[in-house]
């Protein structure tokens, strides 16, 4: 703009014609200038300007306008703090004050095999290898979340075990997601609402929402749940840059832009399947809801869209087919549809009163509505059934009723919709519901809400900000003290239980908590408590055979790990090998170590990639005809599966004690590339060139070993060994009085 000529005073308001002889509306007049001669030259050539909407708002309402209405012509307070990078911050602070609980909190449940077990994280090695592999190596599941994978492969190079900056990485990618989902919104609600400079507080509110909502404590707080924070990230961000692309001059701009959608959008799909739902609310937004641009245009990312599910699909591809949990009957379209209604209900409720927050959810026992009475014994748990029909009944009237945010009302159905339908019990799932599957469908619902709220009359509008600031206190709060919950693994299912969610899982996954530190006998009194509230839980059964064994009740442990007795339903039982290897173990210490060998035999076809069942026999062997009968199991083994350390360290050691000391030391080498972090491959390596007599070597190997692992007092004792190999007592000495202090400490902490 031109601006004012010293010493004049700014233009007036422009002055209306109120009687316009065509439109009959009101017509802007011309002030007269007093600009220079100049100003009126250029001003000659410039086309009429159209009026802009503030100016139209004010003609049209107050010929004389107020001053309250000359106030909207200024800039508003929430364009300064509404600034991305102080939102940022803000979300930054917030997500990390409500998730700080969980932050020092444990390995639970999935986390146990994903940063633990799992070998497919240690090393980028494998940044190739986990596209042809599913999520779970030994399971029914089909999971196929490769950048899951590669986000542990970033964390463990970070952090290496510690579990801080693995809660860490899981609430940042929250929190970024909840930003990117601000300024999505910021994008598209100018084309579902005209509300001016709400539209900004209204992405705000439902952002900051969105991020400390209880019900994606699933999603955050639990490492092995960052998929669907994983999902969001990549496919908000794939969303923006798409529509930032078409805001840039430059076609270079444009195509990187677009590049980044499409890595992007692929990126989401790789973290999990919940993506193909993003994917779908795009379409439904560009098609229906984006009138900005020409169809033809709209229709260029679609098909970017879809050459990128293609490609996904081949990659999903690449894994060895694998059969889902057999002996599982699909439920009946009738109780399928019942149970999304009920399912409707439940998560209507979790988001507006977020109470009993749980993993283990069920919607009703499951013979439920098998006949009036078994209905008549459950008729308690009905409720959620009504209150899913109310909110279907809510969903409609917002999506029929008329007004300004009609269109912001009828997207957040869509979108909610479109999210709960995979989540509904439709489609036959693993489970009937569970909290974090609401990570995706909770922005349609707050779309809508958002949209409900707008239709207030302008007196009630003034108490929407302090009740808006009061809800999200109130569930960050509430997040807040579910986030504790994440603390450890015995605390986790504790609460669970305690809450209602005492599944047959949670409750043989509380007894394993207990075994793992220890307390045996309150171990077996949690297995015989799941046995008699599930006396078909075959995981219970075997492993309180196990537990058993352990306390040195081996006759008593006998009749609950026979083998003839569960064979015919433990293999619908994933990792339930174990029995077989526990009642083999046994066998073998009472020197029947022929039908031990025989049992793992005959449980391997079945279990090809148990490394368990191969180590096992391979023992055995070792122990009764020597190392060059178990070299052959070993590395038949470890040729399929180069990635795996265990196996690639016994070939080492097997191959070292048969004589083979080149291909050792070779093989040694090799399984150092598989873990950035671990020591194991360095001390064999060590013990390797020591058996060559290459001492300045393996000193050299075993340094590393003892500089990631300096209280493994096995690695101190040969380092000590080597250095007086090498002639350096006095250095011997040292070593050796640190791994005797080491000694006593363990001594003093076991007493």
């Amino acid at each position: 703009m031109l601006s004012q000529p010293h010493g004049q005073a700014p233009n007036p308001i422009p002055k209306v014609d109120e009687s316009h002889p065509r439109s009959g509306k009101k017509r802007l007049l011309p002030e007269a200038s007093t600009a220079s001669s100049h100003e009126n030259r250029f001003h000659s050539r410039q086309s009429s300007p159209k009026p802009s909407p503030a100016v139209i708002l004010l003609t049209e309402t107050n010929p004389s306008p107020s001053p309250a209405a000359v106030c909207k012509l200024r800039p508003s307070a929430s364009a300064r703090w509404l600034r991305p990078w102080l939102v940022l911050l803000l979300f930054l602070t917030v997500g990390f004050g409500t998730y700080f609980p969980c932050l020092k909190g444990e390995r639970i449940w999935d986390d146990t095999y994903l940063i633990g077990e799992n070998p497919f994280f240690r090393s980028p090695a494998f940044s190739a290898e986990v596209f042809r592999q599913h999520l779970f190596t030994e399971s029914f599941s089909t999971h196929y979340r490769p950048v899951q994978n590669l986000s542990y492969m970033l964390d463990y190079w970070l952090w290496g075990e510690s579990t801080v900056g693995y809660h860490c990485t899981n609430v940042l990618i929250h929190t970024v997601a909840a930003w990117l989902l601000f300024l999505l919104l910021r994008r598209l609600l100018p084309a579902l609402w005209k509300g001016g400079d709400e539209r900004g507080v209204a992405a705000f509110l439902i952002a900051v929402t969105w991020l400390v909502h209880p019900v994606h404590n699933a999603a955050v707080a639990y490492i092995a749940g960052r998929a669907d924070s994983l999902a969001a990230l990549f496919a908000l961000g794939a969303w923006l840059a798409w529509r930032r692309s078409r805001d840039c001059p430059g076609w270079l701009a444009r195509i990187a832009l677009c590049t980044l959608a499409a890595l992007a959008a692929l990126a989401a799909l790789c973290s999990k399947e919940i993506a193909l739902v993003w994917a779908l609310l795009f379409v439904i937004y560009t098609l229906l809801f984006d009138r900005s641009t020409r169809l033809r245009k709209r229709l260029l990312p679609i098909a970017g869209l879809v050459a990128m599910i293609a490609l996904y699909a081949v990659l999903h591809s690449l894994p060895a087919h694998r059969a889902t949990t057999p002996g599982v009957a699909p439920e009946l379209l009738g109780g399928r549809t019942v149970l999304a209604l009920r399912a409707l209900g439940d998560y209507g409720r979790l988001m507006v009163a977020p109470a009993r927050l749980m993993m283990e959810r069920s919607l009703g026992p499951s013979d439920m509505y098998s006949s009036h009475a078994a209905w008549l014994r459950s008729i308690g748990a009905e409720y959620l059934s009504i209150l899913g029909a109310a909110v279907l009944a809510l969903f409609g009237w917002l999506w029929m009723k008329r007004g300004e945010t009609r269109t912001l009302r009828r997207f957040g159905v869509l979108w909610f919709t479109v999210a709960f339908v995979p989540i509904s019990n439709l489609i036959p799932l693993n489970a009937e519901v569970a909290e974090h599957w609401l990570y995706t469908a909770s922005i349609g619902f707050l779309l809508a809400v958002a949209g409900a709220i707008a239709m207030l009359p302008e007196k009630a509008r003034c108490l929407i900000a302090p009740l808006s600031v009061a809800a999200v206190l109130a569930l960050a709060t509430r997040t807040n003290f579910r986030a504790a919950d994440w603390t450890d693994g015995e605390t986790f299912a504790q609460r669970t239980i305690e809450d209602g969610g005492a599944s047959a899982r949670l409750l043989s996954y509380y007894a394993s908590e207990l075994g793992r530190k220890g307390r045996f006998a309150e171990q077996e009194l949690a297995y015989r408590r799941t046995l008699t509230i599930y006396p078909d839980s075959m995981t219970a059964r075997i492993n309180l055979g196990i537990c058993l064994q352990k306390l040195g009740r081996v006759e008593e442990a006998k009749p609950l790990l026979d083998i003839d007795r569960t064979a015919a339903v433990v293999s619908n039982v994933p990792r339930n090998w174990n029995a077989a290897l526990n009642a083999a173990g046994q066998l073998h210490k009472e020197g029947r170590s022929a039908e031990a060998l025989a049992l793992v035999r005959e449980w391997k076809p079945a279990n090809p990639h148990t490394w368990e069942l191969a180590g096992f026999e391979a023992n055995v062997l070792h122990d009764t005809e020597g190392p060059r009968a178990a070299l052959d199991v070993v590395a038949g083994y470890a040729r399929g599966h180069w990635w795996h350390l265990p196996s690639q360290l016994g070939l080492s050691s097997l191959q070292r004690e048969a004589g083979e000391l080149e291909a050792a030391l070779v093989t040694a080498k090799k399984a150092q590339r598989l873990d950035i972090r671990g020591s194991a491959a360095f001390y064999e390596t060590a013990k390797c060139e020591g058996s060559l007599g290459r001492w300045p070597e393996a000193l050299e190997s075993l340094g590393v070993a003892v500089a990631r692992a300096p209280k493994n007092r096995a690695y101190l004792d040969f380092f000590a060994a080597i250095l007086h190999q090498l002639g350096r007592n006095e250095e011997a000495l040292t070593v050796r009085r640190k791994s005797e202090a080491l000694a006593a400490d363990e001594r003093k902490r076991s007493q």
